[in-house]
This record gives structure tokens, sequence and C-alpha cells, in this order.
């Protein structure tokens, strides 16, 4: 069975890249969304095994993207949530990581990070590792 990504950024760019990425490496992905209430209505109604999340999201009542964060780690514990950000504060990673993110990536994109994320995601998800080699060369 493939491993369902739900991939959760404002910018629609950054979501194809992601897309070709997360597919590339053996992932389904079930969704798109740019905000934080179509996120949390497609989270609930997919329950995805990975989610990309833009850590600029943001809702109409307030919501913000920590709050998705620690909502989904709520409901769903077992989920893997990759940080997607282009803020270069360590601080705003730490809190990420301490929560439980399974890792955090900086915009713009490079080789290394892609590289690193998808070693965590195969540490979780051992069927996407011959992929990873593939697609990374490691």
């Amino acid at each position: 069975m493939a491993v369902r990504a739900l991939i959760a950024h404002s910018s629609g760019i950054t979501r194809d890249i992601m897309r070709s990425h997360l597919e590339c490496g053996g992932c389904q992905v079930v969704a798109e969304t740019e905000t934080v209430a179509q996120t949390i209505d497609i989270f609930r109604t997919t329950r995805p095994d990975v989610i990309a999340l833009d850590s600029g999201l943001h809702g109409a009542q307030g919501g913000d993207a920590l709050w998705l964060f620690r909502t989904i780690r709520r409901e769903s514990p077992a989920a893997s949530i990759v940080i997607v950000t282009a803020s270069q504060s360590l601080d705003d990673r730490r809190i990420y990581l301490r929560d439980g993110a399974l890792e955090c990536i900086a915009e713009p994109f490079v080789n290394f990070g892609l590289a690193r994320v998808w070693r965590r995601l195969s540490d979780v998800y051992p069927e996407l590792k011959r992929t990873d080699e593939a697609v990374f060369g490691g």
C-alpha cells in the first residue's frame, strides 16, 4: 500500500515541487490544500500518513500552522509531519521538532534538504527506501 500524503502550502509552485518529489519517492498525494481550514477538513477525512505543512499557513479565524500542527499531532500521533518553511529561524524549527515534527525543510529547496527529508521518511516507511536511493543516489 502506498504511503499517503497531504500537501498543505499557500504557494502553488511549492505544492507542485512537493508533489513531484513525493510522487517520485513513491507516495500517493491524496490532496493539496492552501488554508488551515481546508487542511484540517481534508486531514480529518483522508487521514494521510505524511503531511507536508507550510509553517506560514494561515486561517481566516486566526488558526495558524502551529495550531494546525498541534491539532494533527493530537488527533493522529502516528502521522509524519514535514514542516516546509521560508523562515531561517532556528527557534521556529526547534519548536516544531520538539513537538514531534519528523523534519523541517527550508525554502528554497536544495537536494541536501530534500535528501534529508527522504532519509527520515524512509526510516518510518521502509517501502520508500528503494525509491529514495534511486531519486537521491544514496
